[in-house]
């Protein structure tokens, strides 16, 4: 068995990793990665080597090599005590990134003391391990003079969705001998929300059909909506008085209102199976096999996320309004759309939901049902077609909901789709290759 050391650069934090779980080995790695500059990293080992050769006997003299690079190291960290940066620092980033693209980071240096000549650096603090610095070795900045400022761009880039947090910046200088940095650590902690990467629907055909929502669109939308005008008709008793039209009631000599209707529009569901087992079924493998097949059920899975993602941005792009719905560890719904909130709060969810190793569709199905007399449709996004995936579909059906089911998967379903296909209107099955090839139409 090989043991291959990680390949962290010196912007990562290594307290999660299980090489370093002691705290001797932690400051150990970080004085090597982060404390020696590539050229200090170089000129250490010959040092050990001269150590180790002057040490044996006083008459080979190789004392004199060991101490030429003991006096180096000594004034170097003389140096990095005494030239530590002094520096105002700020950094200005979003809080949110779609997986795969590369945030960047407007950062803002002024130099309040030490020499000129000291080129600096920034670059990132303890970056989670799924995040990665753009450029790694950071960026540098140009010579300052007491009272000068520079700006500079760096990048965070991170392939993955998730929910991580930013430990804050360091600004650094090898300045005089270019072994040692000196650095001054800016903490600031920061949340980072990484979105799912998707691309964007051109066209979605979901199930027609449209209900009247109870309090109509004033109950939809903070700003910019208003009620439709039918007509005019004759006062009855009960109506309100502000309605009453006072032209046509001089016009007519009786009392006339205006006849309002409350709007209809689209409210749609959007349902995120959550369900991937820990164990594949039938998989009658162990080691290596079963740890393949179970990322695979996990890319599978990320996948979906993604294309519920699709999902619901054309939904919030034609103006519905779309409930998300996901089970697993914790339940989530969420209304959005028409001011009622913003596509950015689906993506939040969709960043932060997580795996389930049961199937939560026990736990969804009440909250779902609670409101599926005010919802028009349902997409369903599952990772499989069997019997309690099928179970659920249709009893969405039968409560007059109109039901369009997107499976996502790479190999064949539990259960034989065609069977279904044609009472659901079609079941569009979708691949690793086709999601990767991009989805413009469902």
């Amino acid at each position: 068995m090989q043991l291959a050391l990680p390949s962290f650069s010196g912007t990562k934090e290594v307290r999660a990793e299980s090489l370093f779980r002691s705290a001797a080995l932690r400051w150990t790695w970080c004085v090597y990665t982060q404390g020696l500059t590539r050229a200090g990293r170089w000129f250490l080992w010959p040092t050990l080597i001269f150590t180790s050769y002057g040490s044996t006997s006083l008459e080979l003299q190789a004392y004199i090599l060991f101490a030429y690079a003991f006096g180096l190291w000594a004034a170097a960290l003389a140096c990095m005590f005494l030239w530590r940066p002094r520096v105002r620092f700020q950094a200005h980033h979003a809080d949110r990134v779609c997986a795969g693209e590369t945030l960047p980071v407007a950062v803002e240096v002024v130099q309040q003391g030490g020499p000129a000549a000291a080129r600096l650096h920034v670059l990132p603090h303890d970056l989670p391990r799924e995040v990665d610095a753009a450029p790694e070795d950071g960026v540098a900045l140009p010579p300052l003079a007491p009272g000068e400022g520079a700006q500079a761009r760096l990048g965070l880039s991170c392939q993955h969705r998730g929910v991580y947090r930013l430990k804050g910046y360091r600004v650094e200088t090898s300045f005089p001998f270019g072994l040692l940095r000196a650095r001054r650590t800016f903490a600031e902690e920061r949340p980072l929300v990484v979105y799912p990467k998707f691309s964007r629907l051109a066209r979605l055909r979901i199930p027609t059909g449209r209900r009247l929502q109870p309090g109509g669109v004033a109950l939809a939308s903070a700003v910019g909506d208003s009620f439709e005008f039918v007509g005019d008709r004759e006062y009855r008793e009960g109506d309100n008085v502000r309605d009453i039209d006072w032209r046509a009631t001089a016009r007519l000599n009786r009392p006339i209102v205006r006849e309002y209707r409350e709007e209809y529009f689209l409210r749609v569901a959007v349902v995120l199976d959550t369900h991937v087992p820990r164990a594949a079924s039938g998989l009658k493998a162990v080691g290596g096999a079963a740890q393949r097949a179970r990322q695979q059920q996990l890319e599978t899975f990320e996948r979906a996320v993604s294309l519920c993602a699709a999902v619901s941005d054309y939904m919030a792009r034609q103006d519905y309004l779309v409930d998300i719905f996901a089970a697993g560890p914790n339940l989530y719904h969420l209304t959005a759309g028409r001011s009622l909130a913003y596509l950015d709060q689906i993506l939040d969810i969709l960043a932060c939901v997580e795996d389930s190793p049961d199937e939560g569709f026990g736990m969804l199905e009440p909250e779902l049902m609670e409101n599926l007399a005010q919802i028009t449709s349902v997409v369903c996004v599952l990772l499989d077609w069997d019997a309690a995936r099928r179970d659920f579909v249709y009893r969405l059906k039968e409560h007059g909901a109109g039901t369009k089911v997107i499976v996502v998967r790479d190999t064949p379903c539990t259960l034989d789709l065609a069977a279904d296909a044609d009472q659901l209107g079609g079941i569009p099955v979708l691949s690793k290759a086709a999601c990767d090839a991009g989805i413009e139409e469902l």
